[in-house]
């Protein structure tokens, strides 16, 4: 009912790449929400869904392993159990869509897996690059006030884009499209990683071009109420990165 988890787990989130390295991420938690499968028009469903997004734990100092093409990478989770694997490819890559697994042993020896895909793209094509709150998603990110309320009171499901953003964001997916095949979206947020779920459903909803997120620290629950509102220069730093 609750849809929350007390097992360890592993958020592995889609990554990026190009012809000599690739890059992914994700998160390593103890207890957090499971995704949210059925969506009413109720205030306190509506708020609970949310408040639960940030019932986190995060597992520090505990170490994640990746393999690819047969080499085994691995790294160590940080304070907000946050971890990034960039590795050297051997060959290039086909454009597209790759998948990679990332895992975490417990102690008992358990192995505990998380899946996502990288993307690479086309040498000829256009990449875009683009903000959510008040880009495609109608968020009042300048007024905290109004934006918690939008939060807290409407889903995924309800939340409305600005009108013609999923028409444009479709053209732009084809625009000079090399064999067919969409032009690639980084979609980089000051959210939180708590609201991915959340993101991703309400792009689904909204038939928004699939791509990469790059989001902001994950918050626990008593630092809820700062959601939205770290400072950017994070933000610019994701996308350097990408460029």
């Amino acid at each position: 009912m609750l849809r929350l988890t007390a097992r360890p787990h592993i958020r592995l989130y889609n990554g990026y790449g190009n012809n000599d390295h690739c890059v992914i991420f994700g998160h390593l938690l103890s207890f957090g929400p499971i995704p949210r499968k059925h969506f009413r028009k109720n205030f306190f469903t509506n708020t609970f869904a949310l408040l639960r997004l940030f019932m986190v734990r995060p597992m520090k100092n505990e170490t994640v392993v990746m393999e690819w093409e047969g080499k085994s990478y691995s790294t160590v989770t940080a304070a907000d159990g946050f971890f990034r694997f960039k590795w050297k490819l051997s060959k290039p890559l086909k454009s597209g869509w790759h998948p990679v697994m990332a895992s975490w042993k417990n102690r008992k020896g358990d192995l505990i897996s998380g899946k996502a895909e990288v993307s690479i793209p086309h040498n000829n094509q256009y990449c875009f690059i683009s903000d959510i709150d008040d880009t495609f998603l109608i968020s009042h990110s300048s007024r905290l006030r109004k934006r918690l309320f939008v939060l807290l009171t409407e889903n995924a499901r309800s939340r409305k884009p600005f009108d013609g953003v999923a028409q444009h964001y479709a053209l732009l997916a084809q625009a000079a499209a090399p064999d067919g095949k969409p032009n690639p979206f980084y979609y980089v947020s000051s959210s939180e990683w708590n609201l991915l779920d959340y993101i991703r459903e309400f792009c689904a909803t909204n038939n928004l071009p699939k791509g990469v997120f790059l989001l902001n620290q994950i918050k626990t629950f008593k630092k809820i109420f700062k959601t939205g509102q770290n400072n950017h220069d994070g933000k610019f730093m994701r996308i350097s990165r990408i460029l």
